[in-house]
């Protein structure tokens, strides 16, 4: 038996691809240089669960109140006013996605989202890609070295005190 643990390998286009997260080797999706059909260079959105939370339920709101015949922007109001289980009701896989969204999101609100992006995006994080800003606004790691453990490309980027303090600002939101 080989001493070294085999790599996931995924097929892509025909071709083999090895994927290994401790280097970032995450397949064409988490490329950071992707390009449009235009030729423009386009970002690399990776999205943690906190945050795709929030956008299904505001397209859910949006097409409640499409739905509805009602137009108009955002309405604080309204989104208070419509119960989660009701936006959800419609389509079973929403649904499922949705309530595990429910159990593994760890913020829950738009201004908490938006400061833990902050903390996460600010320039002593600079070096972090889009993936590993991700898992960090999605795991809920108690130390630095349970989060290089679940994030091994972390090794190589920050020391345990500076990733120990990033979990500890993160956790004040969680």
């Amino acid at each position: 038996m080989s001493a070294t643990r085999p790599r996931p390998r995924r097929l892509v286009n025909g071709v083999i691809e090895d994927v290994d997260a401790s280097v970032l080797k995450l397949g064409p999706e988490f490329d950071t240089k992707q390009v449009s059909h235009d030729g423009e260079e386009i970002p690399l959105i990776a999205l943690n669960l906190s945050e795709v939370r929030l956008l299904m339920m505001a397209a859910m709101r949006q097409r409640k109140r499409e739905t509805n015949g009602q137009s108009g922007g955002y309405d604080e109001m309204e989104q208070d006013d419509m119960d989660e289980e009701e936006l959800l009701s419609s389509n079973q896989i929403v649904r499922k996605t949705q309530e595990y969204l429910s159990v593994f999101a760890r913020f829950r609100d738009e201004d908490t989202v938006s400061a833990v992006e902050h903390i996460l995006k600010t320039p002593e994080n600079a070096d972090l890609h889009p993936f590993e800003i991700a898992q960090l606004g999605s795991l809920s790691c108690e130390d630095a070295e349970e989060a290089k453990t679940l994030i091994p490309s972390l090794a190589n980027k920050k020391s345990d005190q500076e990733l120990q303090a990033l979990l500890d600002s993160l956790r004040r939101y969680g």
